[in-house]
This record gives structure tokens, C-alpha cells and sequence, in this order.
């Protein structure tokens, strides 16, 4: 065991493993996509795939190209408002942050092929979405009164010699946070438990901070074409981007002296991830009848090429419970900036859509999107890991899922009255902890348009919810120790603006 008299320590440390780790979370966060689109496509939830006729539709069936029979141009800035309620055994907190973006802009043109049957137009068009907003700011703050991640530390070391220890658990173990079990090499436990030495004693304030931020887009490239009015034919090309930056700091302050030795720790861990990627879309709109349209839209797996930096660090003060200050200890052990690159392909999207428009006074929209997270791939990692526990995770944890959207129009000459609804079901599977974690949204908006113009706004509120975990529970069922999650509530509203002009 580690000496009981211990010496302030500074460690400056490369660590070549457990440092960072592509997991599950990443490939849900990347593979998830919320499409922010023109006003009007935002203020009737996006029910698009069988209407076509809006640029921002393209992203889900490319065949709404082929409904244009002119050039069109827009452009939406969005303003983002989002707030978090967080609670964490029965202590709540609460945050809000808001940001201004580009959520869309895009231009598409017609060209008649003068036939007066068979294929009558083609369309070629080009447009960005806004995909996902990444901004988390939240601060989980509680008392565990039977855990620490400092436990955790010590079960991510088992199996490996003090010399063999990386990451986490190699920091915890220069920071005197975790050490050897007495007559063991490879098994730990931590301060807590006075390194197996006694019963485990906890009652420490638990805070971590989040602060992430980021985004992702898409640009489509989408060719559609007119045949006869009674069927329309697009094909697209996806190329996609994301800049993410997770941050957390976790600190545990014993306060009420319960534990002996410890006072407290910070841990620090912090990456950043940029990524490229592509895709293709395929869809079709058919028109059997005037007032009805039947719309199906397929994107394929999207590839992505990520890079990613990343460093923590971690930092601890126990006091020995003497008098004395002299045997205090006060260690620091900070990583220098990693890199690692990897792959990822995310799933298919399938979306069905029917549109009915009612003469000239209204129209009526329904979407649904199906989507399995769990087909979902981590790949050829830079050093040659083929991430197989990760792939294993994501088939065990998470599964398929689907998005309903409705949405009407309300038309009164010049002005346009809009309302939707959309359900976003939890990427979970029945059974995991976090299979109730799906979304409700609802949307509104306006629009004025003559001939050559057009203004609309919208607002959408979307509500979700995470059952969030700062460190996992042991896989061991050891009753040493229990993570219990924190509920993470998030509001957004989000309200766009649209200015297009048609030639």
C-alpha cells in the first residue's frame, strides 16, 4: 500500500491510454439530426417529405426540388434560447444560454425541358441546414451519500500493475485518490474506503459543470426532376461538418470531515472534435390526384472522419487528520494535449411523408422518420483499435426509433397562419436507463408572400429529457459503491426568420 504520510506533488504526465475514448455517446450525438430549416418549414415542424416546394425540404426527400418551377432564394438566421434544469439526489439546479446563427440558405432554379409530357422540368439546387446545436450549460450540484468517482478510478485500474496504469485511474493513483488493496497488485480501491482498509464512508458534495459547446451542418447538393406533375424524382449528394467542445469539471468537497484524509479533488476533462463527412439522398413525391401527395425520402449512412484533442487533468488536498500541516498533500498531475483520429458511420434515415391541401385555404402535412441508432458504427481508429466493445455497446443499448411530425397551413390571401407537432422517440432500448429519454416539440409561425417575395417567422419549443450519468455503475454489481443518475430537463425555443425572393 501507499505510504499514510504523504508529500505535495506535482506530475506533469503523456498517458498513452484512457484518456479519452470514443464511445456510445459520441456516436448518438453525431448520428442525431434536428434539421433547422426556412421559417415556414420550422413553423409546421418540418412535415416536408411530401410537400416539397420549400428549399429547406431538399435535406429530407431531394425530390422537392422537382416541385419548382422557378429560381428561388433564402436565407433564415436562427436565435437559439435553451434552458436546463438539473437534479441530482434531490438538490436542482438551473441554467439558460442563448446563441444567433445561420440555420439555413439556400437557392434553387428550374429549367423546362419543353416537353409536354414525360419529364417536363429539371431542378437544380444547392442548400445548408443547421443539423444539431451542441450548447449544454449546466451545473449538477448534490450530496452522494454512497459513491465517488474516485471509486470508479479504482475499477477502471483492476487487472493492471501500479507500472501498467493509465489514463484516469493512473492520475488517481498519483493523487493518493486510489492504491492497492492490501496483498493485491492488480486490485484497488479508493480513499473512501481508506483503500479497503475500512467500511466506505461518503456524505461529499458532488458538483460537476458542464460547459459544451458546437454544432453540425450539411450541405445538399440536389438534382430533381417533373414528370407529368403526377411524379417527382430527386437525387442529392450530403457533404456534412461538426466542431464539438466537451467540458466538465467534477469536483468532490468533503465538507462535513466525514472522511478521513480527504478534503477534496477536481478532475478537468475537456476535447475537442472536428469532423467531415458525406452521404447520398435518394426520394420520390407522387401526385395521384390533385390534392394529395405521397413523399418518401432515404439517407444513406452518413461517413464521418473525425479528429479529435484532448487533455485532462486532476488535482486533490487531503489534510492526514493530524494537526500537523506538514504531511498535508496537495498533489496536481496534469496532461499535455493528445490527438486521435477515427471513423464513424451513422445510420439510415427513412422518412414517409403525406400532404393534402385543401383548395387554396389550407393544407394538411404528416411525417414519419424511422431510424436505428444501434446500426451505428465506431471504425478504424488511428492507432488500429477496431472499437468491437464500443459496437457492442451500441447494438446492446441503443435501438430503432421513430419522428413524427405534423403540421398545417392556413392560407388568407397574402397571410399564412402555420402550426405543427412533432414526438422524437429515445434512441434507447427498452430496459436501459434512458429508454423514456424522448422529445416532444411544438411549433407556430406567420407569413406574408406576393409574388416575388415572401417574409415568414416561426417559433419552435422543444422539450426533452437525459437521465445523465456522471460515471458508470460497476458492471461487477460490486455494492461497493453506486452512481446514481442525475435528470437533466432541457427547454429550447428557437425562433427564425426567413426573407426569400423568387425570379
Amino acid at each position: 500500500m501507499k505510504r499514510k504520510i504523504f508529500l505535495t506533488a506535482t506530475i506533469a504526465l503523456l498517458l498513452p491510454i484512457w484518456v479519452s475514448g470514443q464511445t456510445l455517446d459520441d456516436a448518438l450525438r453525431y448520428s442525431k439530426v434536428f434539421y433547422q430549416g426556412t421559417a415556414r418549414f420550422n413553423g409546421m415542424s418540418g412535415a416536408f417529405t411530401a410537400l416539397g416546394g420549400d428549399i429547406s425540404s431538399i435535406a429530407l426527400n431531394p425530390a422537392a426540388a422537382g416541385v419548382f418551377r422557378s429560381t428561388e432564394f433564402t436565407v433564415t438566421p436562427v436565435v437559439l434560447f435553451r434552458d436546463l434544469e438539473t437534479e441530482y439526489n434531490g438538490y436542482g439546479n438551473y441554467d439558460s444560454n442563448s446563441g444567433f446563427y445561420l440555420g439555413q440558405i439556400g437557392v434553387v432554379t428550374s429549367f423546362n425541358t419543353g416537353g409536354s409530357s414525360g419529364l417536363s422540368n429539371l431542378s437544380l439546387a444547392y442548400t445548408f441546414n443547421r443539423t444539431n446545436a451542441y450548447y449544454r450549460n449546466a451545473v449538477i450540484d448534490g450530496i452522494n451519500d454512497d459513491g465517488s468517482m474516485a471509486d470508479f478510478w479504482a475499477l477502471q485500474g483492476s487487472g493492471f500493475r501500479t507500472g501498467e496504469l493509465s489514463g484516469a485511474p493512473w492520475m488517481a493513483y498519483e493523487a493518493y485518490l486510489i492504491d492497492t488493496l492490501s496483498n493485491y497488485l492488480d486490485e484497488y480501491a479508493s480513499i473512501f474506503s481508506y483503500y479497503g482498509d475500512g467500511f466506505p464512508t461518503y456524505g461529499q458534495q458532488v458538483k460537476r459543470t458542464i460547459d459544451n459547446a458546437g454544432y453540425s451542418n450539411e450541405h445538399t447538393i440536389a438534382l430533381g426532376g417533373n414528370v407529368s406533375d403526377k411524379l417527382y424524382l430527386g437525387i442529392g449528394f450530403g457533404i456534412t461538418s461538426i466542431s464539438y467542445s466537451g467540458h466538465y469539471v467534477h469536483r468532490e468537497i468533503d465538507e462535513a470531515e466525514n472522511v478521513y484524509d480527504f478534503v477534496n479533488f477536481t478532475y478537468t476533462d475537456h476535447f475537442n472534435a472536428i469532423g467531415s463527412g458525406w452521404n447520398f439522398k435518394f426520394g420520390a413525391i407522387a401526385r395521384p390526384v390533385e390534392s394529395l401527395r405521397i413523399g418518401v425520402g432515404i439517407t444513406i449512412p452518413t461517413y464521418y472522419t473525425i479528429d479529435e484533442v484532448f487533455y485532462s487533468n486532476l488535482s486533490a488536498y487531503l489534510d492526514n487528520d493530524t494537526p500537523s500541516t506538514g504531511d498535508d498533500a496537495s498533489p496536481v498531475i496534469n496532461q499535455d494535449d493528445m490527438s486521435y483520429r477515427y471513423r464513424l458511420a451513422t445510420p439510415w434515415h427513412f422518412n414517409t411523408g403525406i400532404a393534402y391541401q385543401i383548395g387554396n385555404v389550407a393544407l394538411l402535412s404528416a411525417d414519419y422518420e424511422f431510424i436505428d441508432y444501434g446500426s451505428a458504427r465506431l471504425k478504424d481508429g488511428s492507432d488500429g483499435y477496431d472499437f468491437y466493445n464500443e459496437n457492442e455497446d451500441l447494438v446492446s443499448e441503443l435501438g430503432n426509433t421513430g419522428t413524427l411530425r405534423l403540421g398545417a397551413e392556413f392560407r388568407m390571401k397574402g397571410l399564412y397562419l402555420r402550426g405543427g407537432y412533432s414526438y422524437i422517440g429515445s434512441a434507447f432500448r427498452d430496459g436501459t436507463l434512458n429508454e423514456g429519454a424522448d422529445s416532444n416539440g411544438y411549433s407556430a409561425g406567420i407569413g406574408y408572400r406576393q409574388n416575388n417575395f415572401f417574409v415568414d417567422m416561426s417559433m419552435v419549443w422543444l422539450n426533452s429529457y437525459e437521465a445523465y450519468m456522471m460515471y458508470p455503475d460497476d458492471p461487477r454489481s460490486n455494492p461497493v459503491y453506486n452512481s446514481h443518475p442525475a435528470n437533466i430537463y432541457t427547454k429550447d425555443k428557437y425562433l427564425s426568420f426567413t426573407a426569400g425572393f423568387k425570379f
